[in-house]
């Protein structure tokens, strides 16, 4: 069976450049590449790193589609207009409109030209222009299924094409509801395929003397406790009320650790990133930024951590950092949000309702967890043994059953 999957046109994949549905697409390619049952062949924007670990990978076949540097300055151009003019609060979502479009012709044009047995579009609801463009969903009609990550917001004059889709898959049952709402569709037609990572990458860790020197190279003091806020530095993810929780907890034996790059690169900053400085100006010596880390060697971190904080402040449809958290043996300090009940539960972890009380019952779950190593430990228990139900062999069987292979 040849079948065509069509990522976002954004972040590549191989997800040498990071990125959550990414990630989740090269754990099926990795997969297939034990099993064997499917002929695939990736849509992805061209990426150098990507195009070169893409070798490894000897049953998928790559279309990486290159863009011009006219089209990446053009969205540079709208990007710094919707942040610095416009003061827009969700500026990435002005990042790559040019690139998308341009990847989604060149896409279309090549459903034209070939044909695929099956063909599943990856997250975002823009990619159905693909199939409206040159009418490929007449051609494709009933070939074509719907990987969901999160929840629909626009459906982009393709509601009907969509509506015709063999089957979408969510990956929470709170992204099914909501999708059935949306778009009215009848219940045989939806279906829940949990997300996964490689369990056995988190779940090996790191030896003792590996960890000591991470922990040199990140300036983490012998004693000191780490906790870890892995995820983009926005409203959604919950950074603000995590760094107002860690401000009111006056002691110094923790460090909170932030996987990925401090963001401010210009002096023309929205009120959200003007509020995020100010805090962590006044508790700076207990924060530390990882910069970027490869996706290959993310685990490290998480080997070095002893709570995990990830106090969504959205719908979480299914963050893959609970179930990394999970492998890692983490005890995790969350939010009752979207499908994030459906993935965890009080045995490894304190989910916390997003109230008026949310930032003084973050602190007292961190203050409550740094005095008490045996409770750790027996969430640390748990959360191993639940993390293994998303692993990638499951996982490729149930995606395989999904596109009804």
């Amino acid at each position: 069976m040849k079948i065509a999957i069509i990522t976002s046109g954004y972040l590549p994949v191989p997800a040498t450049k990071g990125g959550a549905v990414e990630s989740i697409v090269e754990n099926i390619i990795k997969s297939n590449e034990k099993y064997k049952k499917m002929q695939l062949e990736i849509f992805s924007c061209y990426d150098s790193t990507a195009e070169k670990k893409s070798t490894e990978y000897k049953n998928t076949n790559f279309r990486f589609i290159a863009l011009s540097n006219i089209v990446k300055l053009m969205d540079k151009i709208i990007y710094w207009i919707a942040k610095n003019i416009l003061r827009k609060e969700k500026t990435m979502s002005y990042r790559y409109i040019v690139q998308r479009l341009v990847f989604l012709n060149k896409v279309s044009k090549i459903l034209k030209q070939e044909d695929y047995d099956k063909i599943v579009l990856e997250n975002h609801e823009t990619l159905f222009l693909a199939l409206r463009w040159r009418k490929n969903y007449k051609k494709y009609e009933g070939r074509y299924y719907y990987h969901l990550h999160n929840e629909m917001k626009s459906d982009y004059g393709c509601r009907d094409i969509i509506k015709k889709t063999r089957k979408i898959l969510c990956v929470s049952n709170y992204i099914k509801e909501q999708v059935k709402k949306y778009l009215m569709i009848p219940e045989n037609n939806i279906e829940v395929l949990k997300n996964c990572i490689d369990t056995e990458k988190f779940n090996v860790g790191i030896d003792e003397s590996e960890k000591i020197e991470l922990k040199k190279k990140f300036g983490i003091n012998e004693g000191e406790k780490v906790l870890l806020f892995t995820g983009r530095l926005n409203k959604e993810k919950g950074i603000k009320e995590l760094l107002e929780a860690i401000r009111l907890i006056k002691r110094d034996d923790f460090k909170l650790l932030i996987v990925g790059s401090f963001f401010f690169g210009t002096s023309i900053k929205n009120n959200f990133e003007k509020e995020i400085k100010d805090i962590i100006e006044k508790i700076d010596k207990k924060i530390i930024f990882t910069g970027y880390i490869p996706y290959d060697e993310i685990q490290k971190i998480y080997a070095i951590a002893d709570i995990a904080i990830l106090p969504s402040m959205w719908e979480e449809p299914a963050g893959l950092t609970i179930i990394e958290s999970m492998a890692s043996g983490l005890p995790v300090i969350t939010t009752n949000s979207g499908g994030i009940p459906e993935y965890i539960n009080d045995n490894m972890s304190i989910t916390i309702d997003r109230d008026s009380n949310i930032v003084l019952n973050i602190k007292e779950s961190i203050t409550e967890l740094l005095d008490n190593y045996a409770l750790r430990k027996k969430m640390s228990k748990y959360a191993k043994e639940n993390s293994k139900k998303y692993n990638l062999n499951d996982y490729y069987k149930k995606f395989m059953d999904g596109i009804e292979l």
